[in-house]
């Protein structure tokens, strides 16, 4: 079954599973879908650090964040620790707050893609976490729920970009979704990369 995920307009297969890999030329027989959360990042400067409104650009550790990219006219985030100087990076990606009340069916999608992994290791990997509490400011006191998301390893193509599908169903009140990285700007079985993009909230009908 073949699937495909287009920025205008987000198209999806209804499907019991809340989570799915797909190439960017795969395609379903679609279910039109309004998304009420919509982030595809095609304002992105090219190798800026990001500052998209309502976004939360933060490092924990090291000083690098995530950067905005554009590579043949789509604009994505990305972060990279090759070069970064720290012997520990890690970055948070921060989405605005998201009102879950209004729909009962909620699902989150986005596409991630890899380059330049060398192991499939917590110390060098991407996160995807929630949280009811992240006030906006304090990213470290919140409480962050890991999202059963589909990351790209070391052996999948560089750059090929995989779709996860989330059911956030059971959330209410306000949530933050974050990607967060972790990596290595001095060891280099560490530094990896990591682009997010097409980060979408929906109500799948």
């Amino acid at each position: 079954m073949k699937k495909i995920f287009l920025k205008s307009v987000f198209l999806l297969s209804v499907s019991a599973l809340s989570v799915s890999c797909t190439k960017e030329d795969d395609f379903d027989i679609p279910t039109v879908i309004n998304p009420f959360f919509k982030e595809d990042f095609q304002t992105a400067v090219d190798n800026t650090d990001l500052d998209i409104l309502g976004w939360t650009n933060f490092a924990e550790a090291g000083t690098k964040k995530w950067k905005e990219e554009v590579f043949d006219g789509n604009g994505y985030a990305e972060f990279s620790a090759y070069n970064s100087g720290s012997a520990i990076n890690k970055a948070w990606l921060i989405s605005p707050v998201v009102n879950m009340d209004t729909f009962a069916n909620e699902r989150l999608t986005f596409r991630v893609a890899q380059h330049h992994l060398d192991v499939d290791s917590p110390d060098n990997s991407l996160q995807v976490l929630i949280s009811t509490d992240y006030d906006g400011t304090n990213v470290t006191a919140a409480t962050w729920t890991a999202l059963n998301a589909n990351i790209p390893t070391k052996s999948a193509s560089w750059y090929e970009f995989a779709t996860s599908v989330i059911d956030l169903s059971s959330y209410t009140g306000n949530v933050h979704i974050a990607f967060k990285f972790t990596g290595s700007g001095t060891n280099t079985t560490l530094d990896g990369a990591f682009q997010v993009d097409n980060v979408f909230i929906y109500n799948e009908k």
